[in-house]
C-alpha cells in the first residue's frame, strides 16, 4: 500500500478534529459546570437530572404550599388570640357582676358591656382574609355566623398536601371552635328550687310554738334531716310518718329509670334520724353508685340545691327529676286527688297537659286554718294566671264548668258551680266568699287558690274544712279539665314556642353519652334497651291549631303512627312507618328497634299537618305494609314537609318549624305512656323511655359546647340579676337559667375550650413550619445530589482540558512542520 501524502494529511486532520472536539466538550463543561448539555449524550445522567429536578420542583411546590398554610394558621392564631383577651376581659366582668352589691344600674351596665364583647366575639368569628372566611370550613365565601351566633359554615377540614397521599389540616372550623365535645369534660346537672331549712324557716311552728322566734332563712345542709327539708305540721319530731320520693331521670348508662323510696321523717333522737347527707347517698345508688364504684357524685350546693356530676368524661346523659310526699301511691295523678303535701326540687316553665278532673285540697303546715291546691294555674298562653284571667283559659276546651265542693260532711249545699265562659278568677274568688258565707276567706296569688278558714283562725286550732275542685263539661259530665303542676310533671310537657318554631329542651344522647343523635339514629341506640312493646303518647296541636291526640306504638309487628279516623264513627287510622328510601321500590316493614329519628320526626310532621290530610290519603297510608301504602305514606309526608319541618339540632334537641307562619298555632307534647306510672310494673318498663321534652335538673355543664347558647344565658343572667336558679318566683324562662355563679363554671369550661383550639392551631402551625424547614433540608440535600450527578468536578476537567490542549497544541505544531517540508529537506 502505498502512503501519499494525502493520507497523511487526512490522518493529521482527522486527530486534530477529535482533538478539537475533545477541547470544546471539555470548555463548555468548564463554562456550564455540566457534565452534559444534552440527553443523548450521557442517558443514566440525563435520566438522574429529570429525577432530581421533579423532587426539586415538587419540594418547592410543598414548601410554597405550607408557607400559605402557615401564613393562615399565623392569620387565625391573631383572630384566635384576640378572641383569648376578649374572653380574659369578659371573665373579670362577669366576676365583678358576681358580687351581690352591685346596684341593678351597674349591673345592667355590666350586662351591656358582655353583650358588646359577644358582638365582637362574634364579629371575630367572621374574620375574613383575602375575601375568605376562617372559620367557615369549606364554605369560605359564605359568612359564617349571623349576629345571634348561629353558624351556617360546615365543618370540613382544609388540608394542604404537603407530600405524596399526605394532607395536613390548616383551618379550624366554626363549628370545632364553638360547637364541638370536650372529652375531657364531665355533666353537671343541678335542681333550681332552693331549700330551706323548714324548722329555722318555722321555728314557731316546728320548735317552739308561741315563742316568737324569728324566722330566718337558712339554706338546707348535709347534716339537717328530711323533716328540716319537708317540714312538719307541730313540734313533736316523733310522730311524723315517712316521706316517699318519686325519681324519674336518665342513668349514666344512657337507660331512663324510676324510683321509689321512702325515708323516716320523724324520729325520738335526732343523732339517729335521717339526714340530708341519706338522701343523697341514695340518689347516688339510684344512678349506680355503690361501695366499690362510683359513677356520679350527689352534693348539696350553697344554696341549697342538689348538685349530681357524672365522673365519666366526656358523656352527657344523666337527667334528673325528683317529687317527695307525705303519701305513697302508684300513680302521680292520686297526689292530686288525695290532698297530699308534694314537695318539688325542680321547674320548669313548661306547659303541662290537662289530665285531672278534680284536685283535693290540702292543708298547710305552717297555717293551720289555711287550704291550698296542689296545683298552680297556668293560661293556655303559658303564662301565670291573675285575678282577671278568665276561667276558660285556665281549664281545657272541652270544660263548660268550675266547682268547689265542700267534701268535709254531708252538706249538699257546700258545691259552688260557675260557669268558665264568662268568669274571671276575680269573679269566683268573690262567689266563693259570697256561696260559703264570711267564715271562709279566698284569695289567688302567684298562680294558687287559696281558702282560709276564719273559724279556725279564730280559735287558733287546724281547719276541718276540706274541699275539692272539679271540672264538668255542657253535659255535667266529669271531664280531664285541670292541669297537672309545672314543678310536679316530669315529661308530660309541650315543647316551647319561640314564634314560628317549637323547641325540645332534652338533647338525644347515644346511650353511652359521648355523641348526640342526628337522624339517622336508632331510638333503641339512645334508650339503650329494646323498644319492641313501647307507646308513645302525641298530644298537639295541629297546623291549623286543631286539637288531636295521637300515638306511636312499636311492637313485634313493626311500628306504627295511630291518628284519630276522621269519621269518629270509624276506627282509628294505622299508619306503618316506612323507611324513608324513596329509591327503593320495595315496601319493607320497619322492625321496632330499627325505627330511627328520621321515621320518628316523620310520623310527628304527618301528625301535625292532620287536619290538611285528606280523609281518602290518611285510609290509603293506613293499610298494611305495601307499595301501595308506602306511596300513599310518601305522598303525606310530602304534603307535610312543604308546611313543616322537623328535625334535629346541633345538641341533639328536637326542632319544629313552621315553614309557612311566623307565629305557629302548633303545640306539641310527646312523652311516654306509663310516664306516671310508679307500680312495680311502670318502675320496670321504664327503661324504654324516650324523653324530648322534660321539666328536668337544669345543666351547669356539659362536654358538648354551644358557644354563643350558653354566653347569651350567661348575659342574661347578668342583665336580670338572676344570681343563682331559682332566683326569683316567677313563672317565666328565669326559671331555667343558670344564674351568675354557676355561669362563672360554666365560663371557665368555654375559655379552656378556646385556648385548647388555640394550642389546636398552634400545632397546626407548627406542623407547617416544621415542614418547611425538613423540606428546604431535602430541597438542599437534593440540589446537591443533583450537582454530583451533573455537575463536574472543576479542577479534573481542567487539567483534562490542559492535557487536551496541550495535544491539540503538539499536534498543531507538528502539522505545520510536516507541512513546511519539502524535497529539499530531502536532498
Amino acid at each position: 500500500m502505498r502512503v501519499t501524502f494525502g493520507t497523511k494529511y487526512n490522518q493529521m486532520n482527522y486527530h486534530q478534529n477529535t482533538l478539537q472536539n475533545k477541547l470544546n466538550s471539555a470548555n463548555n463543561k468548564i463554562a456550564s459546570g455540566l457534565k452534559i448539555q444534552q440527553g443523548y449524550e450521557d442517558s443514566s445522567v440525563f435520566n438522574q437530572d429529570l429525577k432530581l429536578d421533579y423532587e426539586i420542583n415538587t419540594l418547592n411546590q410543598t414548601i410554597d404550599v405550607a408557607k400559605t398554610a402557615e401564613t393562615k394558621t399565623l392569620n387565625t392564631d391573631k383572630a384566635l388570640s384576640e378572641l383569648s383577651q376578649t374572653l380574659t376581659q369578659f371573665k373579670a366582668k362577669l366576676l365583678q357582676a358576681a358580687n351581690d352589691t352591685q346596684s341593678e344600674t351597674s349591673r345592667k351596665a355590666i350586662a351591656s358591656d358582655l353583650k358588646s364583647m359577644k358582638q365582637h366575639i362574634v364579629n371575630l368569628a367572621n374574620t375574613s382574609i383575602g375575601g375568605e372566611y376562617i372559620f367557615a370550613g369549606s364554605k369560605v365565601d359564605k359568612t359564617p355566623f349571623d349576629s345571634y351566633g348561629n353558624y351556617y359554615g360546615n365543618n370540613e377540614t382544609l388540608s394542604a398536601l404537603i407530600s405524596s397521599n399526605n394532607l395536613v389540616p390548616y383551618n379550624i372550623t366554626g363549628e370545632q371552635l364553638f360547637l364541638s365535645r370536650d372529652t375531657d369534660k364531665t355533666r353537671l346537672i343541678t335542681t333550681n328550687i332552693k331549700l330551706l331549712n323548714q324548722s329555722k324557716l318555722h321555728p314557731n311552728i316546728m320548735e317552739a310554738p308561741n315563742n316568737n322566734i324569728p324566722s330566718q332563712e337558712v339554706f338546707i345542709t348535709l347534716e339537717d334531716t328530711i323533716r328540716d327539708l319537708v317540714g312538719d305540721n307541730d313540734d313533736n319530731t316523733s310522730n311524723d310518718g315517712k316521706e316517699y320520693f318519686y325519681i324519674r331521670g336518665i342513668g349514666v348508662d344512657g337507660v331512663a329509670f324510676k324510683s321509689k323510696f321512702a325515708f323516716d321523717r320523724g324520729y325520738e333522737n335526732r343523732e339517729n334520724a335521717t339526714t340530708m347527707k341519706d338522701l343523697l347517698q341514695k340518689i347516688g345508688q339510684e344512678f349506680g353508685n355503690t361501695s366499690q364504684n362510683k359513677v356520679v357524685d350527689v352534693s348539696l350546693n350553697a344554696w341549697g340545691q342538689i348538685e349530681i356530676k357524672d365522673l365519666r368524661p366526656g358523656s352527657s346523659s344523666i337527667q334528673f327529676h325528683m317529687i317527695s310526699s307525705d303519701k305513697d301511691v302508684d300513680d302521680i295523678s292520686e297526689l292530686y286527688e288525695n290532698g297530699a303535701r308534694i314537695t318539688n326540687y325542680v321547674q320548669s316553665p313548661f306547659m303541662t297537659d290537662y289530665t285531672l278532673d278534680k284536685i283535693q285540697s290540702t292543708k298547710d303546715y305552717y297555717n293551720h286554718a289555711q287550704l291550698t291546691f296542689n296545683t298552680t294555674f297556668i293560661t293556655n298562653k303559658n303564662t301565670l294566671a291573675d285575678r282577671n284571667t278568665m276561667l276558660d283559659q285556665i281549664v281545657s276546651p272541652d270544660t263548660d264548668f268550675l266547682v268547689l265542693k265542700n267534701t268535709f260532711g254531708d252538706d249538699e249545699k257546700g258545691m259552688l258551680k260557675v260557669n268558665v265562659k264568662d268568669t274571671s278568677m276575680r269573679d269566683f274568688v268573690k262567689k266563693i266568699q259570697e256561696f260559703y258565707g264570711p267564715n271562709l276567706n279566698a284569695e289567688f296569688t302567684n298562680g294558687k287558690l287559696i281558702l282560709l278558714d276564719k273559724n279556725a283562725q279564730k280559735e287558733n286550732k287546724n281547719t276541718e274544712l276540706s274541699f275539692e275542685l272539679q271540672t264538668l263539661g255542657a253535659d255535667g259530665q266529669k271531664t280531664n279539665g285541670l292541669a297537672t303542676d309545672f314543678k310536679t310533671q316530669y315529661d308530660q310537657t309541650y315543647f316551647t314556642n319561640k314564634g314560628s318554631k317549637l323547641m325540645g329542651n332534652i338533647s338525644q344522647s347515644l346511650s353511652n353519652g359521648m355523641a348526640f343523635a342526628i337522624a339517622e339514629t336508632k331510638l333503641s341506640e339512645v334508650s339503650g334497651n329494646n323498644m319492641e312493646n313501647q307507646s308513645f303518647i302525641l298530644k298537639l296541636q295541629d297546623h291549623n291549631g286543631v286539637s288531636i291526640n295521637a300515638k306511636i306504638t312499636l311492637d313485634s309487628k313493626g311500628a306504627y303512627l295511630q291518628l284519630p279516623n276522621k269519621d269518629a264513627k270509624k276506627e282509628d287510622y294505622i299508619i306503618p312507618l316506612y323507611k324513608p328510601d324513596k329509591e327503593s321500590l320495595q315496601a319493607i316493614e320497619t322492625k321496632s328497634n330499627e325505627v330511627t329519628y328520621r321515621q320518628l320526626m316523620d310520623a310527628i310532621t304527618i301528625a301535625l299537618n292532620y287536619s290538611n290530610q285528606g280523609a281518602k290519603e290518611l285510609e290509603q297510608a293506613s293499610q298494611p305494609i305495601s307499595q301501595e301504602g308506602k306511596e300513599a305514606y310518601e305522598n303525606l309526608l310530602d304534603k307535610s314537609n312543604a308546611k313543616i319541618d322537623v328535625n334535629l339540632d346541633t345538641q341533639g334537641r328536637m326542632i319544629i318549624q313552621d315553614k309557612v307562619t311566623s307565629n305557629t298555632k302548633m303545640k306539641f307534647m310527646f312523652s311516654n305512656e306509663d310516664s306516671d306510672d310508679f307500680s312495680y310494673e311502670g318502675i320496670k318498663n321504664s327503661k324504654k323511655s324516650l324523653v324530648l321534652n322534660a321539666n328536668d335538673a337544669i345543666t351547669i355543664d356539659q362536654p358538648q359546647v354551644s358557644f354563643f347558647e350558653q354566653l347569651d344565658s350567661i348575659i342574661d343572667a347578668v342583665d336580670r340579676g338572676i344570681y343563682r336558679p331559682g332566683n326569683f318566683n316567677t313563672y317565666n324562662s328565669d326559671m331555667r337559667n343558670i344564674g351568675i355563679q354557676n355561669g362563672i363554671t360554666a365560663f371557665d369550661h368555654l375559655s379552656d375550650h378556646i385556648e385548647k383550639i388555640i394550642a389546636l392551631n398552634g400545632s397546626h402551625g407548627k406542623t407547617f413550619e416544621n415542614i418547611i424547614r425538613r423540606n428546604e433540608i431535602l430541597k438542599t440535600q437534593i440540589e446537591s445530589m443533583k450537582a454530583e450527578n451533573i455537575g463536574i468536578d472543576v479542577a479534573e476537567t481542567y487539567n483534562k482540558f490542559s492535557n487536551l490542549n496541550n495535544n491539540y497544541n503538539a499536534v498543531l505544531n507538528s502539522t505545520s512542520k510536516i507541512n513546511q517540508m519539502s524535497l529539499v529537506n530531502y536532498l
